[in-house]
């Protein structure tokens, strides 16, 4: 027991270091990002909890700072509402953040995609300004402050948002103005002076003593950075209001410092802060959240510790194929033997004309009579009765009976979502699946869900670069056969039901009634979200799985599958960047050509025709994997369950196999078939031309023996010692001689070759 409470106590000694941020004093135990931020000096030494307590989101019956929450909310739709009486080009500049380097962006400052966006994009500035309260609070004037900001501080600590209505609205943004066009100068203290740049460093402080990655800090960087440009929108329109005479860019050029890179002011500091956080995040190459457990066939993995078995995930599909076929039947249907038999589906994929699908193309008349199963319900008494009422020549709908159908119909519109993420090849983005329409609409014309060849396939839109570029890239996913049928089938029969019954259920909600009519997927009266398909998906995993996905985890867990076991389409779009030779003889790069001239797919923007079958064949190779009927065989759900699964193709062989074998020579047989006489002569002819003639053959014969022949003559003719000693006339004379017979001697020699040549 001694030994016990001495240890105990040496461990209580140890808690007041380990509640403080520490700074090592060996460099090399910093991280790079920490290096270049150097955010843990300025914060050394102190209470880890209560820095982090700072910055904590007010709730919204927070005593201290009631509604602030609400109340930056508010500022904010308010500064959007400006954006639609604002010039371009000023919204042009407020988006261009380096514009010496980069100049003026073609792109104007706009509004997210989704309203619910901006509620996480303000959740710095309620950080921002809570912190600023809560050090007035305790007294702690932060550095750098001044009397003016002191006073909005005060003000606003003392307003009430919900009692004192919008008032504290120009507050807020007086006191946002006055900390970002402030040029904030360093103490001399190590602290950090600016105050959203402290916020952004407490924000990022974990709860035990750690600061965030800087994959973590870019995120949080680019809302304020929107946040901020909102703020000086709304100075540029009170500015108008003070001075009409002056032009709304003339406002805009007097604040362009604030906004701009390589200034003194806030923002300059946040994008140099986003620069280095961008460039490590690429550079740094981060752990592998997959590790191999089977190295031969690749089925089982870990994932972050998780133990995940490709035989657990075909069951997760079996089991979610047997209950989409329960729900279709027994829920929707209730019963009723009905179907659309179709072979095959007419889709002009570059009609554009609002309300258009391949539902309502006239080639397809068995779709094109949607009222099967509403007609089925009101033939049937039962169904009828379930349903509505007959009142005084009126049909009276039951809406607690329809609520719960509507319901049903959310669970199969659920499960047709999950596996429209899971098995049609490379994952999703949330945001791109579940906002996904199946007809033109007027604002946007280009569907969602269409037929090439005999795939119903979704085309997913890449919606972050949509948002960032203006521009749409549509990627081809096939659905398999079960989905695929259940999809038409549901679309074909139940949907139009579906649209009467939200039109019962939601009377004063149209826009629900919209959602049934232009929307694949729908959650009841709203439209499903990232969340939702998430919970969808540790919902069917869990049970199976001991392990609950996710789109972040299944998107880590599918990619590594689909690489080792060889269905992998990478770099398709890269393939359409590539130039050839026919393209650059034309005048213009391959992209160009598949962008404008002679294009069979004008619906698809970024990929060529014949990329798309890699696409679709992509989702096909995964789906046989998975032991699930393959998509494009345009057959019922019941005869597609019975065929046998097809098998998998072999997963390729590691590189360094591959290298190898294309190194070794081809070592099978070789075999030769009989030549006919006019073959075997015409090849002789051939070989005749190109032999030399006998002249040329003689000469180089003749040039390689003289020097031979030369030395054997030479060593066979007798030499006299006394010739030496005599005259140089006699010399001469001999040496002539020799000449004389050398040269009419290889005379001799070289008339015999040419006769024998002849001959």
């Amino acid at each position: 027991m001694l030994h016990q409470s001495l240890v105990d106590s040496l461990l209580k000694e140890l808690e007041p270091t380990l509640q403080v941020v520490q700074v090592p004093l060996d460099g090399r135990m910093v991280s790079p990002w920490l290096l270049t931020t150097r955010w843990h000096e300025h914060m050394a030494g102190k209470d880890i909890k209560q820095l982090c307590s700072l910055v904590a989101l007010p709730k919204n019956n927070d005593a201290d700072i009631p509604g602030l929450r609400d109340a930056v909310e508010a500022y904010y739709e308010e500064a959007l509402s400006l954006l639609d009486r604002t010039g371009e080009l000023v919204l042009q500049r407020l988006n261009s953040p380096d514009p010496t380097k980069s100049g003026i962006s073609n792109t104007p400052f706009h509004k997210h995609l989704y309203k619910s966006t901006m509620k996480q994009y303000i959740l710095p500035v309620v950080a921002l300004l809570a912190m600023l309260i809560r050090q007035e609070y305790s007294g702690k004037d932060f550095t750098g402050s001044n009397n003016k900001l002191m006073e909005l501080l005060a003000v606003l600590r003392i307003q009430d948002p919900e009692e004192g209505g919008r008032d504290a609205l120009p507050l807020i943004h007086e006191l946002l103005f006055q900390v970002w066009s402030t040029a904030w100068t360093h103490q001399g203290d190590g602290d950090i002076v600016d105050p959203t740049e402290r916020c952004l460093a407490l924000m990022m402080l974990r709860q035990d003593g750690a600061f965030k990655e800087p994959q973590e800090v870019t995120p949080v960087i680019a809302r304020l950075e929107y946040c901020m440009r909102l703020t000086f929108l709304k100075e540029i329109h009170q500015r108008m209001h003070l001075d009409p005479e002056s032009d709304e860019l003339d406002h805009c050029l007097a604040l362009e410092s604030f906004f701009t890179e390589k200034t003194r002011y806030t923002f300059s500091c946040l994008r140099s802060l986003q620069h280095r956080a961008s460039s490590l995040a690429y550079d740094t190459m981060s752990l592998p959240q997959v590790w191999w457990t089977d190295t031969k066939t690749w089925k089982t993995m870990l994932y972050r510790g998780e133990q995940v078995c490709f035989v657990d995930l075909c069951k997760v599909f079996q089991e979610t194929e047997a209950k989409l076929v329960q729900i279709w039947e027994e829920g929707i249907l209730m019963g009723q033997d009905i179907r659309v038999e179709y072979d095959k589906i007419a889709d002009d994929l570059v009609n554009k004309d609002v309300g258009y699908s391949f539902l309502s193309d006239a080639r397809n008349p068995q779709l094109t009579h949607r009222d099967g199963l509403l007609r089925r319900f009101l033939q049937d008494q039962d169904a009828f009765s379930h349903f509505a009422m007959i009142r005084e020549g009126k049909i009276v709908w039951n809406r607690s009976g329809l609520q719960a159908w509507l319901r049903s119909y959310a669970e199969l519109q659920s499960l047709l979502l999950l596996r429209a993420q899971m098995l049609s090849g490379a994952p999703s983005r949330g945001t791109e699946l579940t906002a996904m329409t199946y007809r033109n609409t007027q604002t946007r014309p280009t569907r969602n869900l269409v037929v090439l060849g005999k795939h119903l396939s979704l085309l997913c839109q890449y919606l972050k670069t949509t948002a960032l570029t203006g521009k749409d890239k549509l990627i081809p996913h096939a659905l398999d056969a079960i989905t695929s049928d259940i999809l038409v089938q549901d679309l074909a029969l139940a949907r139009p039901f579906a649209e009467v019954a939200a039109k019962a259920c939601f009377p004063e909600k149209p826009e629900v009634v919209d959602l049934y009519r232009n929307h694949v997927f729908v959650n009841y009266d709203r439209l499903f979200d990232s969340k939702d398909l998430s919970t969808i998906m540790t919902k069917h995993s869990l049970p199976i799985l001991n392990f609950g996905l996710t789109i972040n985890s299944w998107r880590h867990i599918q990619t590594a599958w689909k690489r080792k076991l060889g269905c992998a389409v990478e770099d398709i779009i890269e393939m359409d960047r590539e130039d050839n030779v026919e393209a650059l003889q034309a005048g213009h790069n391959r992209s160009t050509e598949n962008r404008v001239y002679g294009i069979s797919v004008e619906a698809l923007a970024g990929a060529a025709e014949d990329v798309l079958p890699a696409y679709l064949n992509a989702s096909m190779d995964w789906q046989r994997h998975c032991q699930v009927p393959l998509s494009g065989q345009s057959t019922s759900y019941k005869k597609a369950r019975l065929a046998p699964p097809p098998p998998p193709n072999p997963p390729p062989a590691p590189a360094m196999e591959q290298r190898e074998q294309q190194q070794q020579p081809d070592k099978r047989p070789v075999t030769y078939s009989a030549l006919s006489t006019e073959e075997i002569q015409r090849v002789a002819d051939a070989v005749v031309e190109r032999l030399p003639s006998t002249e040329d053959i003689a000469a180089k014969v003749l040039e390689k023996l003289m020097p031979a022949l030369k030395g054997i003559l030479q060593e066979a003719m007798p030499s006299s010692e006394k010739g030496k000693d005599k005259g140089k006339g006699k010399a001469k004379e001999s040496r002539g001689t020799e000449q004389g017979n050398d040269f009419s001697f290889f005379s001799i020699i070289n008339q015999g070759f040419k006769h024998s040549a002849h001959t």
